[in-house]
């Protein structure tokens, strides 16, 4: 199971869990299969993201590292060790927005 952006999911996937709004009302149960409608109805109901069964979110970033050669990718990993240096890497909200970030700072050099 991995949680994918709403944009990222597409018709037939199988939720891995319910999915629910802010105030834990249950939108779609775990084990749906997505349809258009579903996803018209999450992104009308504010839903930014879900858990999906059978995504692994160890090879999220394997498109877009294999994107950049090593030398680049070096030159990002040591930008951002400079940017995240007083950060706590064990925290995984910190670990989480690194991989955000090296993830868009590939994406803006290769579609430079």
């Amino acid at each position: 199971m991995g949680t994918l952006n709403i944009n990222e999911i597409e018709i037939g996937m199988e939720l891995a869990e319910d999915v629910t709004n802010f105030n834990g009302i249950v939108l779609l149960k775990a084990g749906a299969i997505i349809t258009e409608k579903h996803l018209m109805a999450l992104k009308a109901w504010g839903i930014t993201e879900a858990n999906i069964e059978g995504v692994d979110e160890s090879n999220f970033d394997e498109p877009a590292l294999s994107a950049v050669d090593a030398e680049t990718n070096a030159m990002i990993d040591q930008e951002l060790a400079y940017i995240f240096q007083k950060n706590d890497m064990e925290d995984p909200v910190i670990a989480e927005i690194y991989r955000l970030v090296k993830k868009r700072r590939i994406s803006l050099l290769t579609h430079e």
